[in-house]
């Protein structure tokens, strides 16, 4: 089934213009036909009534329950110094499976805040996109850009990627029953050992990705999904 996003909820209808009506003609998706549309934080199973040239109607048959796969992972991104590099690490995490990222300032990261600040509606268009395509209960979630110096441990696994790890890898892990887990990716370069003994100490275990060292792209894909893939797959939350 299609989905696609609302442009405004009027009681039990969903009316759908612009960029997301030329979607609707690019599927060829006809009057009668059953959609999902994702409006207000809520996505709702429709039957799209009518389309025009300028607007499409969708009245509501019920709003669907929004099942959110366990653990919840919350990645803390350092930000690459090739900024650019942040929208495909959003739109690859999004895919397996992160609830959120927060992009992070480090020593060796992207360090203009102001400049981060202003990608932050960029980015979430591209986690509305990913949402659309992979089929996600809910997009992705970005947070506000912090310094690694105010990241705290609070959830109840909290982990960061450290290529200089000897002992510990994601599969000696124990995930089972695990809800939440807090995962720290270094930019380009890693992180310094100052920031690996800052984050030790406030509860972070470091781990490593094997066998070779990673982009720091590609270890935040791939330690998202292990995690989401390593732990059990059958626990799941209700979001209102």
């Amino acid at each position: 089934m299609d989905r696609f996003l609302g442009s405004k909820k009027l009681h039990n209808t969903i009316i759908i213009e612009g960029e997301e009506l030329n979607h609707i003609y690019a599927k060829r998706v006809k009057a009668g036909q059953r959609v999902e549309v994702f409006i207000e934080g809520k996505l709702y199973l429709c039957i799209l009534e009518k389309i025009t040239k300028s607007y499409a109607v969708c009245l509501i048959e019920k709003e669907l329950d929004v099942y959110i796969p366990l653990p919840m992972v919350i990645l803390y991104q350092c930000v690459p110094v090739e900024l650019k590099n942040m929208d495909m690490i959003v739109e690859k995490v999004s895919e397996v499976g992160a609830f959120k990222i927060v992009p992070v300032i480090s020593s060796r990261s992207f360090q203009n805040i102001s400049v981060i600040k202003k990608k932050l509606e960029r980015w979430e268009r591209i986690a509305l996109a990913s949402f659309k395509q992979c089929r996600r209960p809910k997009p992705l979630e970005i947070g506000e850009p912090i310094h690694l110096k105010d990241i705290k441990a609070e959830a109840e696994l909290n982990l960061f990627l450290d290529s200089f790890e000897k002992e510990r890898s994601i599969k000696d892990l124990k995930l089972d029953g695990i809800k939440t887990i807090q995962l720290l990716v270094g930019p380009e370069g890693g992180l310094t050992a100052k920031e690996s003994e800052f984050l030790k100490g406030l509860g972070f275990l470091s781990i490593r990705l094997y066998p070779y060292i990673l982009r720091s792209e590609t270890a935040s894909i791939l330690g998202v999904g292990l995690l989401m893939n390593l732990s059990t797959p059958l626990l799941s939350t209700y979001l209102d």
